[in-house]
């Protein structure tokens, strides 16, 4: 992976309505391209290392733009009804758009309850409710137990988000797009330093309750 691949990508992302295919190691590489740079800024001139500061910025603005414009068509897509899942997403992907599609279905679910006045049917997808929030809770710890084995096994520790938070890339390598009320799993570089500024705090509560933050 390198800054012209990436845009490359970008370009494609930007100009199609549809998803491309992405490598599977996509996550993986950026943040290996990443850590190369912070390598190279250690061992070259301060003139060369504000250069390479500048293209991890690049880089990470680069990923976060892709990956920004990719979660928009995949939620397009969830909310449009489409059965089959579509293809070229990530494994990550494929929970958001999961959680998507059950969600937007249980929502209309419960409008056209309310709308029919079917007592039955509202109680149902109310209850269903529930049951679509575990499955996604339940695909966000496969995701993140994937990502500590790929981060190098770094402790993840889960936390109460207290304001809004601009969008960030942890040191695992992940997007986060946080906002206020969020519970979340986090490294624990990342959840140490939002604690100590005051913009969040340890969660202790159950993990079953633990809402999608990114």
């Amino acid at each position: 992976m390198d800054i012209e691949k990436l845009w490359e990508i970008l370009h494609k992302e930007r100009n199609t309505a549809s998803l491309q295919q992405l490598p599977d190691n996509f996550c993986d590489a950026v943040r290996e391209y990443i850590q190369q740079l912070k390598n190279e800024k250690v061992e070259v001139d301060e003139r060369r290392g504000e250069l390479v500061e500048d293209e991890i910025r690049n880089v990470r603005m680069k990923a976060e733009d892709i990956i920004r414009r990719r979660i928009g068509k995949i939620v397009k897509l969830a909310s449009s009804g489409i059965k089959p899942v579509p293809k070229g997403m990530l494994a990550e992907e494929e929970s958001i758009f999961a959680g998507v599609k059950g969600h937007v279905e249980e929502g209309k679910a419960r409008i056209f309850a309310l709308i029919l006045g079917d007592k039955e049917n509202k109680e149902k997808s109310e209850g269903g409710s529930e049951k679509v929030d575990e499955v996604i809770v339940g695909s966000v710890f496969k995701e993140v137990e994937a990502s500590s084995t790929k981060a190098g096994n770094e402790e993840l520790h889960i936390v109460r988000v207290l304001e809004d938070i601009p969008t960030f890339m942890g040191t695992d390598g992940r997007i986060y797009k946080i906002k206020k009320e969020d519970v979340i799993m986090l490294p624990k570089t990342n959840a140490e330093i939002l604690c100590k500024r005051g913009v969040a705090v340890r969660f202790s509560g159950e993990a079953k309750k633990m809402r999608v933050g990114k």
